[in-house]
């Protein structure tokens, strides 16, 4: 009952043995100092006084440690920690994700980034430019844009990210610094950059206390028009809602509870310009492209995919997906493959997203005169 379930959970955290071992070795202790003998129930009561109630200690301790560690910072060039970390999310486990990430990704919009750079008043070329990427994930944006650019400098959250974004870069004498921190806290100092990208981000950095008035939005807006020089751009990427989120992918009208709740989660074109505006940017720009998808075809379109974990890794949609609902909608693309249509319908489902476009770029500009 409670006492089995209460010490696997003791176990589990403290990789520590079982009670029943615990009062064993207890009992074998006190028969080797020659003190009188005890039943096994008073050692295990004896053992518990001097066990469980530290480890209880302890694990109170485990489970709050998040909470309570200082953000630790990867930096390329040294530097101290931020002390603060908001918009923390548990909405995807970034450190299975960054797994697969690449694999599954396409970097769509690099020439919305570098058309916002090269078009901004700050009147420097692409090559004399420093571009902040907020939220950098693995750095496939970065990728495709670092030897376009003058100067990168990279952040995000989660570690397991920022270790495939420090292998790929090592070495790169374009990349100034790889930091561990929050889009809300940015580690910089004023007027920094000539740029910030935040790609796919924004969507992730709420709470469910934030949300209802996507005060991380703001915050996140605020940070990038602070590190940012007068007259550079913010560039920010988000799912597109329009016209319904579930003509995003192929699969998503096979799980609308996901659906639902993923769309909850994204903000709306309306919130993003408000948010950037209400920061001190003048909106340049408010685009959804449609010439492409943000997944990589090869990895996208393959409708065996939804059955691996790892496939499934690459989007966060998929986190949002109960156990019952994953089954139902695997039940039904395994019924597609093995009656033949899985393709056709595939492709049916997709002309929805290439109607209206998968993702939404607006670009904020900070006035010359801030």
């Amino acid at each position: 009952g409670l006492w089995t379930r209460t010490e696997a959970l003791i176990r589990q955290k403290t990789q520590l043995p079982s009670l029943s071992q615990a009062a064993s070795t207890f009992q074998l202790a006190r028969h080797r100092m020659s003190d009188p003998p005890e039943t096994k129930e008073t050692a295990l009561w004896k053992a518990a006084t001097y066990l469980i109630f530290p480890l209880l200690l302890g694990l109170i301790a485990t489970i709050n440690m998040p909470e309570a560690q200082e953000v630790k910072r990867a930096r390329i060039e040294g530097g101290s920690a931020p002390e603060k970390q908001a918009g923390e999310t548990s909405f995807v486990n970034y450190m299975d994700a960054s797994k697969n990430y690449d694999a599954a990704r396409d970097p769509l919009g690099c020439d919305i980034i570098l058309g916002a750079m090269a078009m901004s008043p700050v009147n420097q070329s692409l090559q004399d430019q420093h571009l902040l990427d907020a939220g950098c994930g693995t750095g496939n944006y970065v990728a495709k844009i670092v030897d376009k650019v003058g100067a990168v400098s990279m952040q995000d959250f989660s570690e397991g990210m920022l270790e495939k974004a420090k292998l790929k870069f090592k070495g790169n004498s374009k990349v100034k610094a790889i930091d561990q921190g929050d889009c809300c806290s940015l580690a910089y100092p004023d007027n920094t950059f000539h740029a910030v990208m935040s790609n796919q981000v924004v969507q992730h950095i709420e709470t469910d206390e934030s949300r209802p008035n996507r005060l991380h939005l703001k915050k996140s807006s605020e940070e990038a028009f602070r590190v940012l020089k007068p007259g550079g751009v913010y560039i920010i990427s988000t799912r597109s809602k329009e016209p319904a989120y579930d003509h995003l992918y192929w699969y998503s009208v096979l799980a609308p509870k996901a659906v639902k709740a993923m769309s909850e989660r994204v903000p709306s074109r309306e919130e993003c310009v408000a948010s950037l505006e209400a920061a001190g940017f003048e909106i340049s720009q408010c685009v959804c492209p449609k010439y492409k998808s943000i997944m990589n075809p090869t990895h996208y379109y393959d409708p065996r995919g939804v059955f691996s974990e790892a496939w499934r890794r690459g989007e966060s949609w998929w986190s949002l997906v109960s156990p019952e609902e994953l089954a139902s909608l695997q039940g039904a693309v395994k019924e597609m493959i093995d009656n033949g249509t899985a393709d056709a319908w595939i492709k049916e489902r997709d002309l929805l997203r290439t109607a209206a476009g998968q993702v939404l770029f607006v670009v904020g500009t900070k006035p010359l005169s801030s």
